[in-house]
């Protein structure tokens, strides 16, 4: 392939990927009442008209602190598992990488009419039930990403500092802990945006006053048809997400963040 060619799918990779996420962006900031492109003038009142809304402003607040959890419990799960997988090549580990990675195998829909069943079977209430799924849901992106940092890890650092006298914690938490770190706060990353914008598991699992801002935002459009409220929903969605990238990339290097 030319590089001609290449840029020219590259280009129209990139207008198909950002093109709909910027058009959301410019209109979440209308002035107008209807939902046209280009907007007849700039304002923040779609914002304050989203926080003005109660159901919107708890769905808001209840997927940030479900996003931060959930990725701190999957990440950690992860590493976890990932550091058993790296080290054991028996049917076990063989089966744990199975078992986690399971979730990107089955449809959403089932996995979250599953967890229901579940749930209703042993009368678990909605919100641990809910930070489940969304642990299960995020949890092989986060597998993966450490995943991948320890099988590129030389693992003779690690026997060099317990030859020097640190025991195996110690010198997992001095040694490899630190070398691996971009690996899991790749995987924290992931696991943070994914549970962010989850929507088709959570659907089966939300109760009265518990409900997801991606489940929210369906039923206003689906109900109430204000389309520019759920742009700027949308917009504060796509903006905390940007600032979560730019704040890993602060924190690792963009480089490193996208090796691992």
């Amino acid at each position: 392939m030319g590089p001609v060619f290449l840029r020219l799918i590259v280009g129209i990779a990139l207008t198909l990927i950002m093109g709909p996420i910027l058009v959301v962006l410019i209109v979440s900031f209308s002035s107008g009442d209807a939902l046209v492109f280009p907007p007849p003038g700039f304002s923040l009142r779609w914002f304050v008209e989203f926080f003005g809304i109660a159901e919107m402003r708890n769905a808001f607040m209840l997927s940030i602190v479900l996003a931060l959890t959930s990725a701190c419990a999957s990440a950690l799960l992860g590493l976890l598992g990932a550091i058993y997988v790296s080290r054991n090549r028996n049917g076990l580990s063989t089966f744990l990488q199975m078992l986690i990675m399971a979730p990107l195998v089955f449809p959403a829909l089932i996995l979250g009419l599953a967890l229901l069943l579940l749930y209703k079977t042993v009368n678990m209430s909605v919100l641990p039930g809910l930070f489940i799924a969304h642990v299960v849901v995020c949890l092989p992106y986060a597998f993966r990403a450490v995943l991948t940092s320890l099988q590129s890890f030389d693992t003779t650092l690690e026997e060099a500092g317990q030859s020097l006298g640190a025991g195996p914690v110690r010198s997992f938490m001095l040694i490899t802990l630190p070398i691996i770190w971009p690996g899991v706060l790749s995987g924290w990353l992931f696991a943070f945006v994914v549970s962010f914008g989850e929507l088709n598991t959570a659907l089966f699992l939300t109760g009265p006053g518990i409900v997801t801002l991606p489940i929210e935002i369906f039923s206003y459009l689906q109900f109430q048809g204000n389309q520019l409220v759920v742009a700027a929903a949308s917009a504060l969605q796509v903006l905390i997400i940007l600032f979560v990238l730019v704040l890993a990339e602060r924190l690792v290097g963009a480089k490193q963040l996208v090796q691992r």
